[in-house]
Formats: C-alpha cells, sequence, structure tokens
C-alpha cells in the first residue's frame, strides 16, 4: 500500500484514525501495531512471513546480548550474529531484485523450485527495517538503551507504517521515549495533516508529472534519444527523486505526528548544498546519518596505519551504494559520491570553500547530476550512451514513433509548469515565507488567522488538483520503495 494511493488515503487512513484517537492511550500501542501489520499484509502476504521472522529473531537476539553483557560474555557473538542475520536477509533479497531467475539458475536447485524461489515477494521496506534492526542490536551492546522486553513496544517500533517503506530511519531510543506518552493535541493532528497533504502535493503535482519525461528516456532500451531531450530526461528525474521522496518523507512525518510520533527529518533542501559534503547534510539525513554512526565511527577508531581517512570514506559510499541494490550503476553512483567526499577531505575541500560561490554551486550541482545518471539507467552501457547524448552526439540515433517515445517531441503544458515550479520550490522559498510570516505575526498578531487560512485553503485545492490527476492517470509508487 502507498501513503500517497486513495486506499490508503480514503479508507485506510480514516479508519486508523478514527479507532486511535478515541481508544485510551493503554490501547494505542496495541492498535499501531495492527494497523502496521495490516498496511504490510495488503496485498503482499508473504512479506509478513519474512518481515515476522526478522523481527521475532532480532526480538531475541536483542535479549540475548543484554543477557550476555550482564554475565560477560559472548554479547558481541551474539551482535556479529544479528548483524549477521539481517545482512544475509538484504542481500539474498537485493539479489532477487536485482538479477532475478539468474540468481536461482546458478544454484543446485530442481527446476521447478527455481520460478517459486524468484517470485518470492520482496518485503516493503526491507533496507529501512534491517537498519534500523541493525541500530536497535548494536545501541544495546554499547549500553545506550536497554532491552526492549515488550513485544508489542518492540514490533511497533519496527514495523509503524508511515516509515515502513521508506523511513526516515529512526533510532529506537527518540522512538521509545514517545511511546510512553501517545497523547496527539488537536494542534498536533492540524499540523500532521497539513504535512500529509504537502508532501501529497509534492508527489502528485511535481514529482509524477515530472515522471512522464524522466520515465519515458531513462525506460527506453538504449538512450536513442535526442542530446535536448536526454538534458529535459536529466533535470526531470533530478527534481522528481527529490520531490517524491520528500514528499513521501512529509506524509510519512506528518501521518507521525498524528500519531504522537515525531519523526526525524529527513531533506533540507539539498540542491542548494554547496559541496557534496553538504549535500549529504540534506539529503536523505537519516541514511547518512546511520552510515556516519554505525560504519564510519567504527572505521576510523580501527584505522589502518596504511589507510587514511579516504579509505573509510570509500567504503562507506561503496555499502551506500549497495545498499539501494546489487547493480554496478549503483556502485558507480556511490564511488563518484565518495571520490568527491574524499577528495574534499583533502586540501581541494578548504580551497573549495573560498571559491566564488556559484562554482561551488556548479561544482556541487554537477557531481550530483552526473551520479543521478548512473543511479537511473538500468546499466553502464546505457549510462555511457546517455552522456554521449548530453554532449550532442546524434551518432546511432535513430527516430522513434511516438507511440514508443511519448510524450516526445510533445511536451505537455503540465510537465513545463512542474518543472518551473519544481526549480523553484527546490530552493529555501517556503523556508523564507515562514519566517516572513512569522516576523509579521510578532508584530501583528491578527494576520495569524488570514495566512493560515490563505495556506490551508491553498493546500486543500492543490490536493484536489493533485487527487484529479492522480485518478486521471497511471498509479506512480514512490520512487525509494523499491530500495
Amino acid at each position: 500500500m502507498d501513503l500517497s494511493s486513495p486506499l490508503f488515503l480514503f479508507l485506510f487512513l480514516p479508519v486508523f484514525l478514527s479507532i486511535y484517537l478515541v481508544s485510551t492511550q493503554c490501547l494505542r500501542l496495541p492498535i499501531i501495531l495492527v494497523a502496521s501489520v495490516v498496511f504490510l499484509t495488503w496485498g503482499e502476504r508473504t512479506a509478513l512471513w519474512w518481515l515476522g521472522g526478522i523481527l521475532i529473531s532480532g526480538y531475541l537476539l536483542g535479549l540475548a546480548i543484554a543477557k550476555s553483557k550482564e554475565k560477560g560474555n559472548y554479547s558481541l557473538l551474539w551482535l556479529w550474529a544479528g548483524v549477521g542475520i539481517n545482512l544475509a536477509i538484504l542481500s539474498f533479497f537485493k539479489n532477487i531484485i536485482a538479477y532475478s531467475d539468474n540468481v536461482f539458475a546458478r544454484l543446485p536447485l530442481p527446476q521447478n523450485w527455481i520460478a517459486p524461489a524468484a517470485g518470492l515477494a520482496v518485503p516493503i521496506g526491507l533496507s529501512y527495517v534491517t537498519f534500523q534492526m541493525i541500530s536497535y542490536l548494536v545501541d544495546i551492546w554499547r549500553g545506550t538503551i536497554p532491552v526492549e522486553k515488550n513485544f508489542i513496544a518492540f514490533s511497533a517500533y519496527l514495523l509503524f507504517f508511515p516509515k515502513l517503506i521508506s523511513g526516515p530511519i529512526t533510532r529506537y531510543k527518540p522512538f521509545a521515549l514517545q511511546m510512553q506518552q501517545l497523547d496527539p493535541s488537536i494542534d498536533d493532528i492540524a499540523a500532521g495533516f497539513r504535512r500529509l497533504l504537502a508532501g501529497f502535493v509534492k508527489r502528485a503535482l511535481i514529482a509524477n508529472q515530472l515522471a512522464l519525461m524522466a520515465n519515458a528516456v531513462f525506460n527506453l532500451p538504449t538512450a536513442n534519444v535526442e542530446p535536448k531531450f536526454a538534458w529535459l530526461a536529466l533535470i526531470a528525474y533530478t527534481l522528481q527523486i527529490f520531490f517524491d521522496f520528500a514528499g513521501y518523507t512529509d506524509m510519512a512525518i506528518g501521518l507521525g505526528i498524528m500519531s504522537g510520533f515525531r519523526l526525524p527529518e529527513n531533506f533540507n533542501f539539498p540542491y542548494i548544498a554547496q559541496n557534496i559534503s553538504d549535500f549529504w547534510r540534506r539529503w536523505h539525513i537519516t541514511l547518512s546519518t546511520w552510515f556516519r554512526e554505525y560504519v564510519f565511527y567504527p572505521l576510523e577508531r580501527r584505522r589502518f596505519r596504511w589507510a587514511g581517512q579516504q579509505i573509510n570514506i570509500l567504503i562507506v559510499f561503496i555499502l551506500t551504494g549497495l545498499w539501494h541494490g546489487f547493480k554496478p550503476t549503483f556502485i558507480v553512483w556511490g564511488l563518484l559520491h565518495g571520490f568527491a567526499l574524499a577528495l574534499e577531505s583533502l586540501g581541494f575541500g578548504r580551497w573549495l570553500k573560498q571559491a566564488w560561490r556559484p562554482m561551488r554551486h556548479i561544482y556541487t550541482l554537477s557531481i550530483i547530476t552526473v551520479g543521478w545518471v548512473f543511479f537511473r539507467s538500468n546499466n553502464l552501457r546505457f549510462s555511457y550512451w546517455f552522456f554521449r547524448r548530453l554532449f550532442g552526439d546524434t551518432s546511432e540515433l535513430t527516430l522513434l514513433p511516438f507511440s514508443v517515445s511519448t510524450p516526445m517531441p510533445f511536451i505537455e503544458p503540465s510537465f513545463i509548469l512542474a518543472l518551473i515550479t519544481g526549480i523553484f520550490f527546490s530552493m529555501p522559498i517556503s523556508s523564507m515565507w515562514n519566517q516572513l510570516r512569522t516576523s509579521l505575526e510578532k508584530h501583528h498578531e491578527n494576520l495569524f488567522f488570514p495566512f493560515q487560512f490563505f495556506e490551508d485553503i491553498s493546500l486543500i485545492l492543490l490536493f484536489i488538483l493533485g487527487l484529479a490527476l492522480l485518478l486521471g492517470n497511471s498509479f506512480l509508487p514512490n520512487l525509494y520503495a523499491k530500495f
């Protein structure tokens, strides 16, 4: 189930909130767990067995680590067992996603087993569940959190449906503290709805419209596209992936607020970054924070004498690429960002800080957009030819019929409008407006109601427009759900 789907918005969410908000606090956590299981199994029941196995094994391993620490033995062994199990399951399904039948064809399995094995449902949100489980086990071993003995509370943390599919990645301690007092106020519910609607608008009115061009080009078997359309597709995808992912995160955070949870922020206008280090402080913040806390810092504490910090940076970003998928394109994407960060950690970073601001921005956006070509391409050969198209190479180009190349060569006004809007709102316009509004309301308190009324009416109208576009076109699921 997708947070933007009509089924979720007009059936699942109203039923959940109606039951949740009228229930006593002692029942709210079990209601969250039941709702999360229903959300998880809707249309993908076999995934429940996989995530259920991860859940139960993680719960038992957490107890084993805590008990071993009390006795002073074997706690590290239990930790490595937990990390190993989770990474093995994650790797197994990443291989299925990347190579499907080919993985099983190489195994010594009977022929009649291969098709059912390849058809195993990939659990939604597996990458996020895995990382949250690993952080939970590591934090118990470090002694920074107590083991959770309440299975319902532990399950609610891991499977909380707003963050299940695409995060944000949430550590156990701040979530557990909020579980003790689930009492959202009227203001929380209103703020949550506003955040939910804003996220929906980002996805339906901007990301989904930009996807028409991005998908039309990047879904081709080869980069058989004119240079001007290659550039349009690259710009469209650069904005699409941001507004789709950030919009989905906004919806998750909004649902969290309505339920009494404050989930961590995941984006902070990443396309205004002045270098790649700054970009990763703004893009998918919870993922970069997880890798920094659980991979980079431990590597730094045990750094080899012959290796500098740059080697550890490259290791982290190779793993970041693999987290997205076991494909060469993701590895190259990770290495590109890793090399840029390694270079910035040397003298280049200090020089860059003194450079002309627009030059820093051009450098950063160049690395980001080059990386998105690899990230979105199905294979490296497509990436190679796509770069050639970007530089104006039209060799071996054959014009495709409109039935194949739609929406090219006729660009719809809705795409142009979404492109302009996306560029405009990828800058901190909303933050500037909030600062202006706060400043004006300090001097004139009576301005709060007209400002809020204007914002709420605008959001509702844009939501209706987005819903109309969503129902009038084929539904596009969340981009990051497949990771």
